[in-house]
């Protein structure tokens, strides 16, 4: 990451692997030098009823960038939800029932007034919805207003929009029209919140530049864009995504030991980066442990950082009792392994596939075949095996399932 930073804050974000793209860079560095309040935003669209492991990134730099003295405002976005923004997708977003969003954002709320404060502090959060101000633009006024100020030329040549035209995927004037309202949000809090930074994902690059521009055409003054890599594994994967599903941040849908044991798991490649960017370790502590043999109590470090930050009730003692006869060494809670009821007389290969350990009766027959299925710690040799009693299946050394007989 080839940026020169005074600011210790920009320069230590840096080194822990925050940042990735800047519309000033040297702009940046000097606001952070110079003392003043600094209002920055971030934003989440409630297309879902939580948020994932994708959105972790943002909410670490919006936590660590408050505890160095800068005002979060942080935006639900109940009005360009009902849109979707089109950012590297391979085909226009369902849309969503007002009802649902309405959920949604009610949902995602409550999480993030537990992960970002919003107490009375100097630099205290706002927690705002597009909706209140969005919902109430005259769309003639708005075209006569705005539309003069963004060059369609440059929205075709934006990487999220010319790779759905590259490969001829329909793109809907309603999706076309997301850099618009986002740009909009900004706009706004530029003028009533004295905001000057949007931070997000690379993947709200285009949208950040937009906004950007629109703020200097509309009053002449400057506003910054800060854009955080994708959380990839060193692979190139998306961070986040298992066989079973997403990782997501609510408890209720990921349970906290299913968090954590995801985090324990990462590959050695990837903890050195992941405790730069979750751990409060220094980052030469952080290099000296992954060059030592000590990477699995690194990733024991990672998980109860990560962990603890999402889920701080958690108690991290029960998580990570293990259970030796059943397991061995792999780190396995059995009173907080999801439970799947099994009626008496299930077959084995059945079984997997509703506790989610399988994705089909066939693959479970080849988990089987390969030696890979315990019940209890036991081997599974035959997939008419039935099950009689409530049991644990594991599938190799990673994959858990409690059953309960009915």
């Amino acid at each position: 990451m080839g940026f020169n930073f005074s600011n210790s804050i920009l320069k230590d974000l840096n080194d822990r692997g925050f940042l990735y793209q800047f519309t000033d860079d040297k702009g940046l560095d000097d606001l952070f030098n110079s003392n003043k309040e600094i209002v920055f935003y971030v934003g989440f669209d409630p297309t879902a009823q939580s948020l994932h492991v994708g959105h972790l990134l943002w909410i670490k730099l919006v936590n660590k960038l408050q505890k160095a003295g800068l005002k979060p405002i942080v935006i639900i976005g109940g009005a360009t939800s009902k849109i979707g923004d089109p950012t590297w997708k391979d085909k226009q977003r369902v849309m969503l029932d007002k009802n649902i969003i309405q959920n949604n954002t009610d949902s995602i709320m409550r999480k993030l007034s537990r992960l970002i404060s919003f107490d009375d502090s100097k630099s205290s959060a706002k927690l705002l919805n597009n909706d209140e101000w969005l919902s109430k633009i005259n769309y003639l006024e708005f075209l006569r207003d705005f539309g003069p100020m963004f060059s369609v030329n440059k929205m075709l040549a934006m990487d999220s929009v010319s790779l759905r035209l590259e490969r001829k995927q329909h793109l809907s004037f309603l999706e076309f029209n997301y850099m618009l309202l986002q740009s909009y949000d900004f706009l706004h809090l530029f003028e009533t919140h004295n905001c000057k930074l949007q931070i997000g994902g690379a993947d709200q690059w285009s949208n950040m530049i937009f906004g950007v521009d629109l703020i200097r055409r509309k009053t002449g003054k400057q506003a910054f864009g800060m854009s955080m890599p994708l959380l990839t594994t060193s692979d190139g994967k998306k961070m986040g995504k298992t066989e079973n599903g997403a990782i997501w941040l609510d408890e209720n849908l990921t349970t906290p030991f299913n968090f954590w044991q995801y985090w324990r798991n990462v590959s050695d490649s990837d903890v050195s980066k992941l405790l730069k960017l979750f751990s409060d370790l220094d980052i030469d502590e952080i290099d000296s442990f992954v060059r030592s043999e000590k990477i699995n109590e690194a990733k024991c470090i990672l998980a109860d950082s990560i962990t603890k930050f999402v889920h701080p009730d958690t108690d991290l003692r029960s998580i990570k009792s293990t259970s030796i006869g059943l397991f061995g060494k792999t780190f396995i809670d059995v009173d907080s392994l999801e439970i799947f009821a099994i009626p008496l007389g299930t077959t084995i290969d059945s079984a997997l596939v509703i506790s989610k350990l399988a994705e089909s009766k066939t693959a479970a027959r080849n988990l089987i075949n390969g030696k890979g299925v315990k019940i209890d710690g036991v081997v599974v040799e035959d997939y008419k095996t039935r099950l009689a009693q409530n049991s644990v299946l594991s599938v190799g050394k990673k994959k858990f399932a409690k059953v309960k007989i009915i």
